[in-house]
């Protein structure tokens, strides 16, 4: 038996051989590059500050393979809806921008002007009165054979003279010398027109407004136009037009209604013996223009004697919106009255703008620009533009058919023509009241006519008792386009200011950080890492004593 002590001293005193440590190999942390330390997290990124619809289904780790393929397949749907219909509104922003809508179908007349209307004898000239006007403009070294000749010359040419008939000037062009015609370049030629034109008691008779009976010369006053020297109702353009739009709130006159009892009626005289010899065998009639008020004048209509002539107008506004402003004049083809710094904006001195007004500022351009003067009896008195005197009318039968002839913009692309005329670009006005005007001549039967007193029997009247006006605005305004792009981003992916808002924050402040994170390693560029608060859950407390 092994004492104990014994036992005890040889266990204690026994060497267990110990293991020797195996060296393990030293595991290292790949350094991560510099794409994938900016990478790392982005996605987690996309997703948490995402407002787009599917988006986050898509890219959370724990969605399923179906789930994902389905959402992208409805976020690709959505994508193409939304950019066909977004190129489709800025199509029409662009290419289609304004509709036209009738706006007022049965506007009553009474609202409407009755239009201007200007009656000229086709041969402009009382010949009555050629010995007065000679001893008066001619001077007395001047009244001889000679020039008294080249002074009738002028004034048969003028006897039919309206604007683009300067073929009319071909005579004197041809047989008289520039010094002939520089010795009467002192002749005021319109002032003679004025002096030799056909007064109104001359001219009218049996004048009656709306079915009342009224003095002719009451009605009618002897104004300017590209007619020649006409006898004008309802006109502004003279001074006493002037002068009653200023007094009478009523002025330019309205009517009532429709029909020849609530419009103008009155009977024309030619007095073919008063014409001049030269003419007798001509064409006789009257030169008829009807514009609106404020217009200076526009194309006329030629009428025979001896008929009668009904003519019917109907009344059309047009209006543009206020709206329509943000577009160019060139791309809405109108001009607001306003828009005098406008480069498209262009009109006779001391008038308004309108479409009519703006081409006969281009007409006086134009024959500054080939003959250096203007032919001021068919315009308003302008300082701008000297008057053309005698010696001046062979260029002007030179230039005869550039001047005669228009050309608008664009109009090359479909009309051909071998003669270039004047291109005038001018745009309508944007409040526009147009009269569509019918004609309706019918000849007095010879047994009726008498032929010391041939004339003409003219009624003007309104067709209906309504206008129409019409409307045109911008398909889309700024507001609309934000609206309607909005709504349909709204439907198709769910996106908002506040998104897209997130959206640039993520792009330029949060992608710049991290591509400069992940550069540099600066250190306050790195994110803070908030170490998570553990709660301790058994606390040492000292022990109770012991009662």
């Amino acid at each position: 038996m092994i004492h104990k002590k014994y036992w005890d001293l040889k266990v204690s005193t026994t060497k267990i051989p110990q293991e020797k440590p195996v060296n393990m190999p030293r595991i290292r942390r790949p350094k991560k590059s510099t794409w994938n330390r900016f990478v790392h997290g982005i996605w987690d990124d996309v997703v948490r500050i995402t407002t787009v619809h599917g988006v986050p289904g898509i890219f959370q780790r724990n969605s399923t393979r179906i789930e994902r393929y389905l959402l992208a397949l409805g976020l690709l749907v959505a994508i193409y809806i939304l950019s066909l219909t977004t190129w489709n509104i800025f199509y029409i922003y662009r290419h289609k921008p304004m509709r036209t809508v009738i706006a007022e179908l049965n506007a009553p007349i009474y609202r409407f002007s009755f239009p201007e209307v200007n009656i000229c004898n086709r041969h402009h000239f009382n010949w009555q009165r050629y010995q007065e006007a000679k001893e008066r403009f001619l001077r007395p070294e001047h009244l001889t054979p000679k020039y008294e000749a080249l002074f009738r010359e002028v004034l048969e040419s003028y006897d039919t003279y309206h604007y683009g008939r300067f073929k009319v000037f071909k005579t004197i062009a041809q047989n008289y010398s520039l010094q002939e015609l520089h010795e009467l370049d002192y002749v005021n030629f319109t002032q003679v027109a004025e002096v030799m034109a056909w007064r109104c008691y001359e001219m009218f008779s049996d004048c009656t407004w709306r079915n009342h009976t009224f003095d002719c010369c009451e009605l009618f006053e002897p104004r300017r136009s590209q007619t020649g020297q006409c006898l004008s109702f309802n006109s502004v353009e003279t001074e006493e037009g002037a002068m009653k739009r200023q007094k009478d709130p009523y002025y330019p006159r309205h009517t009532l209604g429709r029909g020849i009892k609530n419009g103008l009626t009155l009977r024309v005289h030619i007095r073919n013996g008063w014409h001049s010899p030269r003419s007798l065998m001509s064409y006789k009639g009257i030169l008829f223009m009807l514009v609106e008020p404020d217009v200076w004048s526009y194309w006329h209509r030629k009428i025979p004697t001896n008929s009668r002539v009904f003519i019917s107008i109907a009344a059309r506004l047009t209006v543009f919106n206020q709206n329509t402003r943000q577009y160019s004049p060139a791309l809405r083809n109108c001009v607001f009255e306003d828009e005098s710094t406008s480069t498209h904006f262009r009109t006779l001195e001391g008038h308004e703008y309108r479409f009519e007004n703006c081409y006969s500022e281009c007409e006086q351009e134009y024959l500054m620009e080939f003959c250096n003067c203007s032919v001021d009896m068919f315009f308003p008195p302008s300082i701008r533009y000297p008057p053309c005197r005698l010696s001046d009318f062979p260029c002007l039968f030179k230039y005869r058919d550039e001047l005669k002839n228009f050309q608008r913009i664009g109009e090359e692309d479909y009309v051909g023509t071998a003669i270039t005329g004047m291109i005038c670009p001018c745009f309508f006005d944007c409040t526009s009241l147009s009269y569509h005007v019918d004609y309706r001549v019918e000849h007095i039967p010879e047994k009726f006519i008498d032929p010391n007193d041939t004339g003409l029997e003219v009624s003007v009247y309104f067709l209906w008792d309504t206008a129409t006006i019409y409307e045109t605005s911008a398909v889309y305004t700024v507001v609309d386009l934000m609206a309607s792009i909005g709504g349909l981003a709204g439907l198709c992916i769910g996106c908002s200011l506040v998104g897209i808002t997130e959206l640039w924050y993520f792009l330029f402040v949060d992608m710049p950080k991290r591509a400069l994170r992940a550069t540099l390693s600066v250190k306050w560029f790195r994110p803070r890492v908030v170490s998570p608060e553990v709660r301790k859950l058994f606390v040492k407390r000292k022990p109770l004593p012991y009662q």
